[in-house]
């Protein structure tokens, strides 16, 4: 299982203000810092159709 610290920070650097994240990496943001967190908002999604429909509502 892959760390969510790496790919949101990157995010934040970049000015990411939301991330897509399946609903089974939730339990990774224990290990995400707490100031990444306050500048990039999760979107979580259980399966790839409600990705697609949040990606787009968040467009």
């Amino acid at each position: 299982m892959r760390s969510l610290t790496e790919p949101l920070q990157v995010a934040m650097d970049n000015g990411g203000k939301r991330a897509l994240i399946p609903i089974e990496n939730k339990r990774q943001f224990l290990d995400v810092s707490p100031d990444v967190l306050e500048h990039v908002d999760p979107v979580f999604f259980g399966d790839m159709k409600q990705a697609a429909f949040k990606a787009l509502a968040l467009a």
